[in-house]
């Protein structure tokens, strides 16, 4: 079982896993950005966290997470956008918050 399936999110992330409404609208958005070549173009994933009040989604894509900016811009973004930061552990999750917000 992927990493993402059991952390328990902590202040800035808002778990999403059990909030699917927020969490679908979030995936539509980063489904019109992601074009072809992006990390995440043509594999499955899901948004599991959002970063608030910043513009950022934790993205589970099998055993691998994504902490994903997103543009807004509701169309295909050129790679690398929308920024996607490979999370490989709960640990690493962490120390990118801390740093970050």
């Amino acid at each position: 079982m992927a990493w993402t399936e059991t952390h328990v999110f902590v202040d800035p992330l808002v778990d999403l896993r059990s909030e699917p409404d927020r969490a679908d609208a979030l995936a539509a958005e980063l489904l019109r950005e992601i074009g072809r070549g992006h990390v995440l173009d043509g594999q499955l994933w899901r948004v599991v966290a959002e970063a608030i009040p910043q513009d950022e989604v934790l993205v589970a894509a099998g055993e691998a997470a994504f902490l994903v900016h997103l543009t807004w811009t509701g169309r295909a973004e050129s790679p690398p956008w929308p920024a996607a930061e490979r999370v490989d552990s709960a640990e690493e999750l962490e120390r990118l918050m801390e740093f970050r917000y």
